[in-house]
């Protein structure tokens, strides 16, 4: 997000073969999600994409500004600044609905999971089709994910990382039971369960 140029473009050198492609992504949690990005950091080794992890977490406003602020401040723009958001339940994220307009207002992306990231595991294993609280999710995922601990959240990314083309698949059902319009989700939508973390790995053309 340089001055003089809109988020998401950058010069283009004709001395590149292939231009790489540079993505920066927030992720609201400081565990599970980071785990998972930095499988995929893993998998794209080579391949013409860069990500960078941000390093802050928290709740939904605060990470947007700080993913804007460090896309304003980087030498080399990112050709797109993504944020991994949970809407939370019972009750929803205090900061989510100001978060999500200053993302539109901004060009930032988000990948937003309802009630949270784990659902989005979840879909790897054929579960978590059915309305679940924030920590019910957890539960669920514990009894699924080898090593995942409701309170470490740890878990390996290769226990999961064949498993990404069934979970993008139940999540396009998700949003087909919520009559979500189109198939290219961006997922503003709170509805439980929903999550749009599959548009992220559609965006670094991720396949393992």
């Amino acid at each position: 997000m340089r001055r003089g140029r809109p988020l998401g473009t950058k010069k283009q050198s004709a001395n590149t073969r292939e231009q790489e492609r540079r993505f920066l992504v927030y992720c609201e949690g400081e565990v599970t999600e980071k785990i998972y990005l930095r499988g995929l950091v893993r998998d794209l080794r080579g391949k013409p994409i860069s990500l960078k992890i941000g390093n802050s977490h928290g709740e939904p406003w605060l990470l947007v500004s700080s993913a804007i602020a460090h896309a304003a401040r980087a030498d080399e723009p990112f050709d797109e600044v993504w944020c991994v958001l949970d809407v939370e339940a019972p009750q929803q994220a205090p900061s989510l609905a100001r978060a999500l307009k200053l993302a539109r207002e901004s060009g930032v992306k988000c990948a937003l999971s309802s009630p949270c990231f784990e659902v989005w595991l979840l879909l790897h294993f054929g579960r978590g089709r059915s309305y679940l609280a924030s920590h019910q999710a957890a539960k669920e995922l514990a009894k699924v994910l080898r090593g995942y601990d409701p309170k470490g959240k740890a878990f390996d990314f290769e226990d999961v990382r064949m498993l990404t083309a069934e979970a993008r698949r139940a999540a396009l059902d998700l949003h087909d039971r919520h009559e979500q319009p189109g198939r290219q989700i961006e997922c503003w939508c709170v509805s439980n369960p929903c999550t749009s973390v599959g548009s992220l790995l559609d965006a670094l053309e991720y396949k393992p």
